[in-house]
């Protein structure tokens, strides 16, 4: 317990300033961020770090966060290029690596640095929006956590989650409401009460799913954490999976409701 506050305190110390400060702090934050999920998914993967494909997972994000206006035809070559790469890889290592594996990373790379873009495209809007994020997730987290050790019977998926209880879930998504009503009225991210609710309670559901979904992962690669990188917390992937599903979700809603 000890290690584990002391690395969530050092976390906030080095999180929280580059947070508030934003533009190219927070992007170089979210950017390094997404590299170490990266690395993390890679290890798990492979079951020790590959460099060439790590490499150009990291190339991949870097065209994502570099964002520069290219023709649609320019766009999509790039991408393309970055899949025949990595799916050159399985011929390169004579089939160590294998196709199955590659398309994994294709996807988890997407999902992560999308994830992380999105997160810092946010904080462009407003420092109260990753706010509302960031609480929606913890509250949701907090009082689910709490509500299924009081009430928990029935599982949402034991064979990814044996503690997480479809009662403790609701809970946690209702406590999400609170956050709504909080942001509604003192910051200018709703303006509609109505709407507030409902796009809150969607993304404590989407971010429950980030959660389980990172979960089934690391049950599928045998681990019980992402890697070690926050004694007491797991990693990066660990500690961000609910964030990087709700934050392209939240940027999408805010787009539809504006």
């Amino acid at each position: 317990m000890k290690t584990r506050v002391k690395t969530a305190i050092v976390a906030l110390i080095i999180f929280v300033p580059l947070l508030y400060l934003g533009s190219w702090y927070f992007k170089y934050t979210t950017s390094i961020l997404g590299i170490l999920a990266m690395y993390e998914i890679n290890k798990m993967t492979f079951k020790k770090t590959n460099n060439s494909v790590l490499l150009i997972s990291v190339i991949a994000g870097a065209i994502i966060y570099t964002n520069y206006p290219l023709p649609a035809i320019y766009f999509y070559s790039v991408f393309f290029l970055i899949g025949i790469a990595f799916l050159m890889t399985v011929v390169i290592s004579g089939h160590k690596v294998k196709l199955t594996e590659i398309g994994v990373i294709i996807f988890l790379t997407a999902y992560v640095f999308v994830g992380f873009y999105s997160l810092f495209m946010l904080r462009e809007l407003g420092l109260s929006y990753v706010l509302y994020l960031l609480f929606t997730i913890w509250v949701t987290d907090s009082f689910a956590y709490i509500g299924g050790m009081r009430f928990g019977k029935n599982k949402i998926s034991p064979n990814i989650s044996p503690n997480k209880s479809i009662e403790g879930s609701v809970i946690g998504s209702l406590s999400s409401i609170v956050v709504a009503l909080l942001f509604y009225f003192t910051t200018a991210i709703f303006t509609n009460i109505v709407m507030a609710v409902i796009t809150t309670l969607v993304i404590s559901v989407i971010g429950q799913i980030g959660d389980l979904i990172e979960s089934a992962y690391k049950r599928e690669c045998g681990v019980k954490d992402s890697s070690n990188l926050l004694p007491g917390h797991g990693g990066i992937f660990d500690r961000f999976d609910s964030v990087i599903l709700a934050a392209p979700c939240l940027a999408l809603l805010l787009n539809l409701i504006a």
